[in-house]
């Protein structure tokens, strides 16, 4: 149990997570590119021949040359951009463009540009904007433009951080959620194997004692030749006959195989089942009464609804008080089949009311005066009811306890 509730647990956290990275790295990469694809654009820009712009002691701006008006000149105001003129050798000449708004240190930019220069023989490079502090082009004109990457450099870094800041009050989320959903999942399960670790201890003390009994009464059979001990091995043997029978009906009934489920006249079925009990409810002289609403019909397999009635009926007599009353009831209400089967005698303990159902659970004693009852016959019905899509329910009122069973019609 433990290893499927780990792998569970594992199952789950890596989807969450990985689902949470993807997310996170597609947004973080969307947003690279973007910026990228916006450099690249303002660097091809730059192909254009730009307007010389003279910084000398005879500059006169009635010289200055104005670019025809089909080719202006674009103006990037969230970019620092430096325009360096190169020589005929490709070096250095004079700096023409900027769009910083700081006062310009031209020996910086002539530095940066002669490393450009002479580090960088591609004709346009961008590079890692995480890192890289400039994305350069040289230009058809004998021109390198020179875009300062700083500010970039610092978004980028900053949405880095607060992704993985992001992501780390996430993971803390996923576990919190993970082991929510384990629970949730393994709980159900963890259930079922308890109860079925609970219901091989119980067969196997049931069935412990009438073999410990008829080996007993064997040996004595052996010393005495007293033909009451073989009485007592027959009873035993009987008795463990009827416990395998009904643990073979409910685990038919668990497996749910071997159903024919057709439209049967319920009403019949349920008729033919209490006339079968008359000569029992005479000879335990308890007073039946029924009524049954005639042509109810149900997709149902007969066999199990017969056996459901005959475990509901046989209970109703093994707990009904002496002289006492069984009713059965069967009638159509609101779009529901219900099926009541009543009997007065002692009631059913509130917290008792649905562990009846449950495998091999037992009530008090005075409840279980028939030493024949081994707590199989109503997990065996729920398993019934549950096969045809109905609910089944027991309650103490009145001096009578009902068991009722519901089937929706559509």
């Amino acid at each position: 149990m433990k290893k499927l509730k780990t792998k569970v647990f594992l199952v789950i956290y890596l989807l969450l997570t990985t689902f949470t990275l993807i997310v996170l790295i597609s947004s973080l990469t969307t947003n690279y590119f973007n910026e990228k694809n916006s450099i690249s654009k303002i660097l091809s820009g730059f192909s254009r021949p730009p307007s010389t712009i003279r910084r000398d002691n005879n500059f006169d701006k009635s010289t200055t040359q104005v670019p025809p008006k089909e080719e202006p000149r674009q103006i990037y105001l969230d970019f620092t951009i430096y325009t360096i003129i190169l020589d005929d050798n490709g070096n250095y000449r004079e700096i023409v463009n900027n769009t910083s708004s700081d006062e310009i240190n031209e020996d910086n930019i002539k530095e940066i540009a002669n490393t450009i220069i002479s580090n960088y023989k591609d004709k346009y490079y961008i590079g890692n904007l995480y890192t890289s502090k400039y994305s350069y082009a040289f230009t058809n004109n004998n021109t390198l433009v020179i875009m300062d990457n700083t500010n970039i450099n610092k978004q980028l870094l900053s949405q880095l951080g607060i992704s993985i800041l992001i992501f780390v009050l996430c993971e803390i989320i996923i576990l919190i959620i993970t082991y929510l959903i384990t629970k949730w999942i393994t709980d159900p399960v963890r259930e079922s194997f308890e109860k079925q670790k609970i219901f091989v201890a119980d067969a196997s003390h049931e069935l412990k004692t009438p073999l410990s009994v008829m080996i007993a009464s064997a040996d004595a059979y052996f010393n005495d030749k007293d033909e009451k001990w073989v009485h007592n091995m027959k009873n035993e043997s009987e008795r463990m006959i009827k416990l395998v029978t009904e643990l073979l009906d409910l685990a038919k009934t668990e497996r749910g195989q071997d159903l024919v489920m057709k439209e049967n006249n319920l009403s019949n079925i349920i008729e033919s089942s209490i006339l079968t009990f008359e000569s029992l409810f005479y000879d335990k002289n308890i007073k039946l009464q029924y009524h049954i609403e005639p042509d109810i019909t149900l997709n149902c397999d007969e066999d199990s609804i017969t056996e459901l009635m005959s475990i509901l009926i046989d209970n109703s007599i093994k707990h009904c008080s002496e002289k006492g009353k069984v009713i059965v009831n069967l009638n159509r209400k609101n779009k529901q089949i219900i099926l009541e089967v009543k009997n007065t005698g002692l009631p059913i303990k509130k917290e008792d009311e649905e562990k009846i159902f449950e495998r091999f659970y037992k009530v008090d004693s005075s409840r279980n005066r028939n030493s024949n009852n081994y707590g199989l016959g109503l997990a065996i019905a729920k398993n019934i009811v549950e096969q045809h899509a109905g609910t089944i329910s027991a309650h103490s009122q009145d001096g009578y306890t009902t068991f009722k069973v519901k089937w929706n019609q559509k």
